[in-house]
């Protein structure tokens, strides 16, 4: 419990820190969580992954240098990919991430391969597992692999078993395509009845999200209804502003210092992963607090309106030009204060 809370004081600095930033303009940002790309190797070839670059994965000793390059000034961390899982040491850089004393230290990843990590996950404090329908004709299509549906909905039955006993919070994370709007209320369901949360978000390209969800009566339809059910205490951790965001897929603000990509090489992509205008590396930084402080000196940062509504870019925006929406999400303060959320 002492490591939780001075890691929240951390975390809630930063974002104070990054507050002033915007109010006296003066960019000095901080993390408020940090996306490791440990690889880019999937065993899906998902519909709506845009093409994940060359970038090579380091070995073990490079990898746990870039770990101890990221912690300073910054204690939250999540292990994505590709699938993370694919990663030879994948539990080694957990451990490593425990004693840096990360927290919370998240792990995203489609869970077909969730037997590696199982007697590892009480290090984990969220794990998100992806599935974005429980029609295993869907999911296989959008998964571009037949066959996988059932293994992962087993698996997640099993670490929402063990979240208690390991003490981790679990979320089930959904994409929202054409043909999968009918069955998100089905998914909602399924997690409550496993007392775990739901994130969602809409499909996307790598610019802009699928065009038959725009103007969709349908997609629009499942938005307010995923609002009011929010409103009434249903499992779902997005934030009231990420959904009112995407319903029209309205104007916003990115600033995606406040979200950091490393990728499996050391890289870091400006303005954004998804831009890449430029790059730098890590390696030759001594953190990436400094790496950050240098290069937010470059007036880099564009205004993408209507051209990515990706949860990890858009939430946290929504937090840092409204801190007050904070109030209002229940869930998010337990989740960074580390307790059930339901």
């Amino acid at each position: 419990m002492l490591i939780q809370k001075k890691s929240y004081s951390e975390l809630f600095l930063n974002y104070l820190v990054n507050l002033a930033s915007l109010w006296f303009h003066t960019r000095r940002f901080r993390p408020l969580i940090t996306n490791y790309y440990v690889t880019k190797r999937c065993n899906l070839k998902c519909r709506y992954c845009y093409p994940p670059g060359d970038e090579a994965e380091l070995d073990t000793p490079s990898a746990i240098s870039l770990l101890e390059k990221i912690r300073p000034h910054n204690s939250a961390l999540n292990f994505t990919g590709g699938e993370p899982l694919l990663y030879k040491d994948i539990q080694l850089l957990i451990r490593k991430a425990k004693v840096l004393r990360y927290y919370p230290i998240i792990l995203s990843t489609n869970g077909l391969l969730i037997d590696k990590i199982i007697d590892d996950l009480h290090l984990v404090d969220h794990l998100i597992i992806s599935l974005d329908s429980l029609t295993q004709e869907i999911n296989d299509q959008l998964s571009g692999v037949r066959g996988t549906t059932n293994k992962i909905i087993d698996n997640i039955k099993r670490c929402a078993f063990l979240a208690g006993e390991k003490r981790f919070q679990l979320t089930l994370h959904a994409v929202i395509a054409p043909e999968t709007i009918e069955g998100i209320e089905d998914i909602i369901s399924f997690c409550e009845s496993l007392e775990i949360t739901l994130s969602l978000s809409p499909e996307h390209g790598r610019f802009y999200p699928h065009s038959e969800l725009k103007n969709n009566s349908q997609y629009i339809r499942l938005i307010d209804r995923l609002i009011e059910m929010k409103k009434g205490g249903r499992p779902i951790a997005c934030s009231f502003g990420y959904l009112r965001t995407i319903r029209d897929f309205t104007p916003h603000k990115c600033y995606p210092f406040f979200s950091p990509r490393v990728e499996p090489d050391g890289r870091v992509y400006f303005p954004c992963q998804r831009i890449r205008k430029r790059h730098v590396y890590l390696q030759d930084y001594d953190s990436l607090h400094r790496l950050m402080q240098k290069e937010a000196e470059q007036n880099f940062f564009e205004e993408c309106s209507r051209r990515c509504f990706l949860a990890c870019y858009v939430e946290i925006e929504q937090y840092v030009r409204n801190p007050l929406s904070l109030l209002k999400e229940l869930p998010i303060r337990q989740w960074i204060l580390g307790q059930k959320m339901y």
